[in-house]
């Protein structure tokens, strides 16, 4: 998902990525559901709280115990919900693959090793439009975004090939599942971690379960959006529209910086993107898939209920 703000943790893969593997996953057990396909970008809720002192440990909480609120799920849809949920995890989940090691090319996660190599392009675009625009500190606003700019335009790239390569339809089935996700979402995400947040923060359950209800009904939405960007006629435009508009407001709200950032420079980001995964995403998403499903059955997680 394409997103610039300075203080989120980092996403792995990118949430139609995560959805493709968790119904890819469903339909070679039989079948999938929309309640996997959303709990698979699920653990990704709280990067919409932007700015908040908390939100790097709730994602640590949703990226490492996720098993919480796997053992939470007592029914069926509960149950698939949970199920792409621990798909998503940085511990041996689909995200170990973005984040720490890459199956293919051990060593580096998949994406970060990507969003380095992006970084170096991007930089002196980066630094001139900067300047151009009157930043006067723009060592230390480069330091402070650039990572994160090119660590979410790597990951959007391989969202936008999933949706023209292997699934065209995997923008609309986010959306969907994100419009019709069950009511159960925000429970149980509550039932895992209102507990922790509101020691953590020095407060009640009372005060952190809204917190988390709250993240989550913005991030259903971001969701749906998301996923019906990906399935316009030009997505890459759509996108980049969206992430200038989005960016710009970040920049203001986190660096106190006014800048308006042209959809052309977004797009110009995007499609650089794309062209250093075109050639190697799939084999490492297959590989992951693979890796996914193993790790899933031998931990003994399951979609369906006792």
């Amino acid at each position: 998902m394409l997103l610039c703000s300075v203080s989120t943790p980092l996403y792995g893969w990118g949430s139609a990525t995560h959805a493709y593997i968790a119904h890819q996953i469903g339909e070679q057990q039989g079948n999938s559901s929309l309640n996997e396909l959303y709990g698979a970008v699920l653990p990704d809720v709280f990067n919409v709280m932007f700015g908040d002192p908390y939100q790097g440990q709730l994602w640590t909480q949703t990226h490492y115990e996720f098993m919480k609120l796997v053992e939470y799920a007592e029914f069926e849809s509960d149950k698939a919900l949970a199920f792409g949920f621990a798909s998503h995890n940085e511990a041996w989940g689909a995200d170990q693959t973005a984040h720490i090691s890459s199956i293919v090319h051990p060593g580096q996660g998949y994406v970060v090793r990507k969003q380095n190599e992006l970084a170096a392009i991007l930089e002196p675009r980066i630094r001139l439009f900067l300047l151009l625009g009157g930043v006067s500190n723009v060592n230390t606003v480069i330091d402070e975004i650039l990572p994160t700019v090119a660590h979410a335009a790597i990951e959007t790239a391989v969202d936008l090939l999933v949706s023209q390569n292997e699934d065209p339809d995997i923008g609309r089935r986010l959306a969907l599942a994100a419009r019709t996700r069950g009511w159960s979402a925000p429970i149980l995400l509550c039932k895992a971690y209102a507990a922790d947040f509101a020691a953590t923060a020095g407060t009640s359950e009372a005060v952190a379960a809204p917190l988390i209800v709250a993240a989550e009904s913005e991030f259903r939405i971001q969701m749906e959006l998301y996923g019906t960007l990906l399935s316009q006629e030009d997505p890459v435009a759509a996108l980049a529209e969206q992430g200038a508009d989005l960016a710009s407001l970040l920049l203001a709200a986190e660096l106190g910086i006014v800048v308006e950032i042209p959809a052309d420079l977004m797009a110009e980001t995007l499609n650089t993107a794309i062209e250093l995964v075109e050639d190697d995403y799939a084999a490492e998403l297959a590989a992951t898939l693979t890796h996914v499903r193993a790790e899933l059955e031998s931990h003994g997680i399951t979609k369906a209920a006792p």
